[in-house]
């Protein structure tokens, strides 16, 4: 959870799906290595649209491929918001016959 516990700050509302916020985490290299750990970065913000600009060139994914990225201005925001469907948790409260 990158993000980090919900109940960590108040300044914040935790984290939801559904919510149409972006979430804004500051990492340092060595919290980005606690990240594989549990650990999680930097509360930044929470907003509707991010505007970053860079002044120099910084290393970046794009779909998960490694990039350089010169300097610019990068806006992020939401588009769009697909429906998901998942299944639902089988209690096991007597096992069943043919398992």
């Amino acid at each position: 959870m990158p993000w980090g516990n919900p109940g960590d700050h108040r300044d914040f509302e935790p984290q939801r799906h559904d919510d149409g916020y972006i979430e804004v985490i500051g990492f340092t290299m060595a919290s980005l290595a606690a990240l594989q750990v549990g650990g999680h970065g930097e509360r930044l913000h929470q907003c509707r649209e991010v505007t970053l600009l860079t002044y120099k060139s910084i290393p970046m994914q794009v779909d998960g491929e490694p990039c350089r990225l010169a300097p610019s201005l990068i806006r992020i925001s939401l588009r769009n918001q697909a429906n998901m469907v998942q299944k639902s948790k089988r209690r096991m409260s007597m096992p069943l016959l043919n398992e």
